[in-house]
């Protein structure tokens, strides 16, 4: 069964004035349909981003994610 949110090794990096600065490393998360979850952590660790690339507001730098086998492409 296809999952309905799959992170497959995401990453996600943000380039500053003083260099790059890596919110997700190697992030990997199935979600089946009907599950539920919950991101936890301490401010800053990247849940934020997380929701954003799922949501496709934010894209990855690295890795994949899909919505039912389909990449994200827009909101």
């Amino acid at each position: 069964m296809v999952p309905t949110l799959e992170f497959q090794n995401a990453g996600k990096s943000y380039q500053t004035a003083s260099g790059p600065i890596e919110a997700v490393r190697d992030f990997n998360l199935s979600v089946g349909e009907g599950e539920f979850i919950s991101i936890v952590g301490p401010s800053g660790c990247g849940k934020s981003t997380l929701l954003s690339m799922a949501s496709g507001l934010a894209f990855p730098s690295g890795g994949s994610i899909r919505v039912k086998g389909e990449p994200i492409v827009r909101p």
